[in-house]
């Protein structure tokens, strides 16, 4: 069964489910980016559509029918913002941007950072190619602004640190934890758009 990736679409994980899973070996990655060698695909009833959260993948049942459907999402007018605005609601931001009240947290500063703190702190785990966390970045950025001086926010970066995000089991990006008295005491998994994350703000600070 041909597939192609729909490089528009696709983050580029290096952690792809989907690549990871494909039992012919089909997926490549090459320039930092995804493809799928079609003579290699072969028919497994499209479990790499499956397993693409982002939708980057489609496939067809010949070769043919695989050139058309390429042609017509190329030649759909539509950009990578357009369809990145399609699945999320919003447009991309960048997961690195900093602000009031919003800085970077490592392995090495995480304990004073974090665990020391003396008001609520948030933690937003995150990736480069992560595009979801791109996402939720603009909403975690004014909150961060907007809570100034109640509870502190930091972004830490997962490609970077790997054992803060091992010690807590997260699994999936982006993770909002939330600390308290040096202990964990909610989290907020996924893309949650701003009026979600402002009522969880709220409610662990009238908790805290």
């Amino acid at each position: 069964m041909p597939a192609f990736v729909d490089l528009r679409a696709c983050d580029n994980s290096p952690h792809c489910n989907a690549a990871r899973m494909c039992r012919r070996g089909a997926f490549s990655m090459s320039g930092g980016k995804w493809a799928i060698d079609a003579e290699t695909c072969g028919d497994c009833n499209g479990m790499c559509t499956r397993l693409c959260p982002s939708s980057a993948i489609h496939y067809a049942p010949t070769r043919e029918a695989l050139a058309a459907l390429r042609n017509k999402l190329e030649n759909s007018g539509e950009t990578a913002d357009d369809l990145f605005f399609k699945r999320y609601g919003v447009r991309p931001a960048d997961p690195r941007s900093l602000g009031p009240n919003l800085a970077h947290v490592d392995c090495a500063t995480f304990s004073n950072d974090v665990l020391a703190s003396d008001l609520p702190v948030v933690v937003d785990f995150w990736a480069e190619w992560c595009a979801p966390c791109k996402a939720i970045a603009p909403a975690f950025k004014k909150l961060a602004a907007e809570f100034e001086g109640r509870m502190k926010f930091f972004k830490l970066d997962t490609e970077e640190c790997q054992a803060v995000p091992a010690r807590y089991a997260i699994h999936g990006i982006p993770t909002l934890l939330f600390f308290h008295g040096g202990r964990e005491i909610a989290r907020e998994v996924g893309a949650a758009p701003e009026s979600q994350l402002r009522q969880k703000i709220q409610s662990i600070l009238r908790a805290n």
